[in-house]
């Protein structure tokens, strides 16, 4: 072989060789590339597999690109706004009522079988006398009864603020009185008998007819002294008669408590407290 062909075959064989190598150097830069592009690819961004899923890059054209550019099956993408709402979350528990032994500091065995306090208004009302609810049901008229009694005390003694006290006793009263229609019985007489002697005079007697005027006038003096006597009786009376009903009122109020407390003993199966009797009304309502 001559010197100018071997040459030639080596500057041949030199390019063959730099073109193999940075053919080889373009797949390992750009792996990408080595998918054939030709055709109908169904292999858009990464075909079907969700963000690297089954990428069949199998186009018509000659290139088959590899086979399945399979990036580990489907994507495993948490859902963040998913994340954040769980994160986000927060547990609503209802607020417990508070029951009202738990307000007064006591606990339902504190009240025994007085808890039947907690029945229902109808059942109260329709329960037998003797048994525990009838006897709760007793107790609860009489706290009612001991309202009303406050309710009245205060309502009399305002009326009673309203009044005039009496000057004097009703007995001084009464004594003045009784005088005074004694004197007005004797005044209506001496006219009866001056209005006879008139008659049978004829009807006409200047000296009886003045004496008439006269016991006339000292009648209607008399009867207006035992008018204005009448009507300080009765004021005097009527102060009297309401300062009686107050301290009535008073006495039995004074006397309520005690009454109360004996009927919820005998509804209770232990001792009643001031602090049980405060529960069980509040229970009944009372409060």
């Amino acid at each position: 072989m001559t010197k100018p062909a071997i040459q030639v075959l080596r500057a041949c064989t030199l390019t063959i060789a730099l073109l193999g190598s940075v053919a080889i150097v373009s797949s390992v830069a750009m792996p990408d590339m080595a998918f054939a592009k030709s055709g109908n690819d169904n292999g858009n961004g990464g075909g079907n597999g969700n963000g690297g899923g089954n990428g069949n890059g199998n186009g018509n054209g000659k290139a088959n690109g590899g086979g399945n550019g399979n990036g580990g099956g489907k994507s495993v993408e948490k859902s963040s706004t998913k994340a954040n709402t769980d994160f986000a979350k927060t547990k609503k528990t209802k607020a417990k009522k508070k029951d009202i032994l738990d307000e007064l500091g006591l606990k339902a065995s504190d009240l025994g079988a007085l808890n039947a306090a907690r029945a229902n208004p109808n059942a109260l009302k329709n329960a037998a006398p003797n048994s525990r609810v009838g006897r709760i049901a007793a107790y609860r008229d009489a706290v009612l009864a001991g309202l009303e009694l406050e309710a009245e005390l205060e309502e009399k003694s305002a009326l009673l603020e309203g009044m005039t006290p009496p000057d004097r006793p009703i007995a001084d009263i009464e004594t003045e009185l009784d005088g005074v229609r004694d004197d007005v019985a004797l005044k209506a007489d001496d006219v009866a008998r001056l209005e006879a002697e008139l008659a049978a005079a004829g009807g006409a007697d200047p000296a009886i007819e003045a004496d008439l005027e006269a016991a006339r006038i000292a009648l209607g003096e008399a009867q207006a002294m035992e008018a204005e006597l009448a009507e300080e009786l009765a004021d005097a009376q009527a102060y009297a008669d309401l300062e009686a009903e107050v301290a009535e009122l008073e006495t039995r109020l004074e006397e309520q408590p005690e009454a109360e407390r004996s009927l919820l003993e005998a509804a209770a199966n232990k001792p009643v407290t001031d602090a049980v009797e405060a529960a069980v009304k509040k229970l009944l309502g009372l409060e």
